[in-house]
């Protein structure tokens, strides 16, 4: 006979395993906004960027016996939110543990760790169901900071919005009926043109929903031709294509109809309201847009940076707030926790929470071009 308990588990576990799990750094290339608006710590629960910027400038000439010119321009980000807290709660039940308990069986007939193996469901499900809740509700947060410059959400009753200041010109107008990018008189290259102009020709980056892309190339009036394509993070890629002209379809030369598209089509799944015990998946990414990210022309001394450089120096976009919370004793990070109720025994919960909120510190780096696709 074998012992199948997850308390002895859980005691020698602990919290800080459960923790650790919750807030190992993800990899960049599982969530491709994080590029741009990466995870940092903070201690405080509102995300205050009252981090100082001072820019150089150049010194001036001075005459001998004269005082210094003062060089440097301190800049100061007026953003202030209070963190938004989310949270997720997952079970499983009596029938997902007589599934274990099978498994345990042969473990064991076999000479194998129970305990080993119990250690590592529970930290499996901290991370593949209630971590990976959060961090897919935090990309999907990062996403609508940056391509509608604005949240506006509201669930469980609970209204929350927060507007970035993206310029109104680097929002392109959406593209409708012949202009469409799908129809036949896309202005899928003028709106290239357009995102490269707003951003000064210093883009490091477009992003679309791969449906999006799908759309631009199959349609001709684009003479879209692919040049190159590569395997981009878990699911997405990175497609270059270049505009060919005439009838004979010679290429373009101007670098602005030459473009690589980042096609991201990762999604979160949510419950459908509408069909209880189903979920629905919503892109990251959405739809009928494209993103256009800059690149900072110069950087400048950040206050309280320090001599250690972080994930987010040198892009100068903003970051993603990460607060404490109340249940992890105030310790910034995802606060998780594993537990059998005293008055369930035959199953086993896990619960988590968050206090997040990206936070965009040079809004004019953002350009967006939208338009209608399959006639909406």
């Amino acid at each position: 006979m074998f012992n199948f308990s997850f308390a002895d588990v859980l005691n020698d576990l602990g919290a800080g395993d459960v923790f650790r799990v919750a807030n190992e750094p993800r990899p960049m290339s599982d969530y491709l906004f994080q590029n741009f608006l990466p995870n940092m710590m903070s201690p405080d629960y509102n995300a205050e960027s009252g981090t100082m910027t001072v820019r150089a400038t150049m010194a001036g000439a001075v005459g001998m016996d004269s005082p210094y010119p003062p060089v440097g321009l301190v800049e100061a980000s007026k953003f202030a939110e209070k963190a938004l807290k989310i949270g997720a709660y997952s079970k499983l039940t009596e029938d997902n543990l007589r599934k274990i308990q099978s498994i345990l069986a042969s473990i064991t007939l076999s000479g194998g760790n129970t305990k080993e193996f119990l250690a590592n469901e529970v930290l499996a499900f901290v991370d593949k169901v209630i971590a990976q809740s959060m961090y897919d509700r935090i990309e999907w947060l990062r996403a609508q900071a940056l391509v509608t410059g604005a949240i506006s959400w509201t669930f469980n009753g609970i209204a929350w919005s927060v507007s970035y200041g993206v310029p109104s010109a680097n929002l392109l107008t959406q593209r409708t009926s012949t202009a469409a990018w799908d129809s036949s008189a896309s202005a899928f290259w003028t709106d290239i043109n357009l995102l490269y102009a707003r951003l000064r020709y210093n883009v490091s980056a477009f992003v679309v929903h791969p449906d999006t892309l799908l759309a631009i190339v199959g349609n001709s009036v684009n003479n879209v031709e692919i040049i190159a394509q590569e395997m981009f993070g878990a699911g997405g890629s990175r497609t270059t294509i270049r505009r060919l002209l005439g009838d004979n379809e010679r290429p373009s030369g101007d670098f602005r109809e030459q473009v690589t598209l980042i096609a991201y089509g990762d999604e979160g799944e949510i419950y459908d309201t509408s069909n209880p015990g189903q979920t629905t998946k919503i892109p990251f990414m959405p739809q009928k847009k494209i993103l256009a990210v800059g690149r900072p022309s110069r950087h400048g001394y950040m206050v309280g940076q320090g001599s250690t450089e972080d994930a987010a120096t040198g892009l100068e976009l903003g970051y993603t707030h990460v607060g404490p919370t109340v249940e992890g004793g105030g310790q910034p990070g995802l606060w998780a926790q594993v537990y059998t109720p005293e008055n369930l025994p035959m199953q086993l919960h896990g619960r988590g929470a968050a206090n997040v909120i990206p936070v965009i510190e040079n809004a004019n780096l953002i350009a967006v071009a939208s338009s209608q696709i399959g006639g909406s």
